[in-house]
């Protein structure tokens, strides 16, 4: 596999050939960064303004399939922990990364920590690269599955296994919500959910106009929940790239694919991107709540009036093998699961 980015960025005056993106996807128009992504307040979800709360929160599931969320509980310095554990391991010597530096693509156990360059799919293969290092690896809630986390930093595993803790709990409030906001019985989303943690990290790059951190994508779960400090992430509204600007210590949330399928087209998974800076780095904690295995529109969601619009189908045999073939990975990742008007 091709060194790290992190392991040799730093020392490149220009972007190399094998990083520069085709010119159709680079960044070249002027984005605009807002401010009026939806905030949800999730201290008020259990008080009398909770069903305010609710049609909010659903209203930025529609319009954007993205919003920030404040008051959710995590205690700020455990976040600020788990970034300083994850900047530290992307700062690691080289040799000490190795160990976890897979063939992504490739690799059978879907379970353990793995280190990879650019993307999962675009894995050391003659494609463009992008602007990024990703280390990523489950977290079971029975946490067996720790022992394949890293052991450097010493306390990677005590920090990350606390955080995801609690990101699993704001996910299920984040999902109940949403369930009672469609009109879905109490508890529709507490099966046995997946949950992985999906880190990037993006070196400062000399030339931000000819690459990308990572390029336009849908992502393939349910919900996810990104943590992150320095402004990179932009999403697609209106057929424009925004820029989301990082509010501190509240996390962002979008939607992903099975969403879509679930609600029955009512709402949309958006495309999103990150971008490049010359001066900072910028590392990112995503939290993937996946499904556990079927995947079809909610059968209060469908009737003679409103037919479903998906086919079903497992997740993880179906639609993930599917997902990782495609260069492009927008709405065009469910068009095999369509059913035929």
């Amino acid at each position: 596999m091709a060194d790290l980015l992190s392991n040799w960025s730093s020392t490149l005056e220009a972007v190399p050939p094998s990083h520069c993106i085709p010119v159709h996807e680079r960044p070249s128009d002027p984005v605009e960064i807002v401010d009026n992504i939806p905030v949800i307040d999730l201290g008020k979800a259990n008080g009398e303004e909770r069903s305010v709360v609710v049609k909010e929160l659903l209203k930025a599931f529609e319009e954007y399939g993205f919003f920030q969320i404040i008051n959710h509980g995590v205690p700020v310095d455990l976040m600020d922990e788990a970034m300083k554990v994850y900047k530290e391991f992307f700062s690691l010597p080289a040799a000490e990364k190795a160990e976890y530096a897979k063939d992504a693509a490739n690799d059978t156990n879907r379970g353990a920590a793995t280190l990879y360059s650019s993307s999962a799919k675009h894995y050391d293969s003659e494609e463009h690269r992008y602007w990024r290092d990703v280390l990523e690896h489950s977290c079971n809630l029975d946490g067996k599955d720790k022992k394949t986390w890293p052991s450097n930093p010493p306390r990677y595993r005590e920090v990350i296994g606390a955080y995801g803790d609690e990101l699993r709990r704001v996910s299920k409030v984040i999902l109940g919500l949403l369930a009672e906001g469609l009109g879905l019985e109490a508890g529709f989303f507490d099966t046995e959910l997946g949950q992985r943690m999906l880190v990037n990290h993006y070196p400062a790059c000399p030339d931000p106009s000819l690459t990308l951190g990572v390029g336009g994508h849908c992502d393939p779960n349910l919900i996810t929940i990104i943590q992150q400090e320095v402004y990179g992430l932009q999403i697609l509204k209106d057929d424009k790239w925004i820029g989301v600007q990082p509010i501190r210590n509240a996390f962002v949330v979008n939607s992903g694919l099975p969403i879509t399928v679930v609600s029955n087209g009512k709402l949309t998974s958006v495309a999103h991107r990150v971008v490049t800076n010359t001066t900072h780095s910028r590392t990112s904690i995503g939290t993937f709540i996946c499904p556990h295995d079927i995947v079809e529109p909610a059968k209060a969601l469908v009737g003679p009036e409103n037919p479903p619009q998906f086919k079903s189908f497992n997740w993880g045999i179906d639609f993930m093998p599917h997902y990782l073939s495609k260069k492009s990975v927008y709405h065009a990742s469910l068009e095999p699961f369509k059913i035929d008007a």
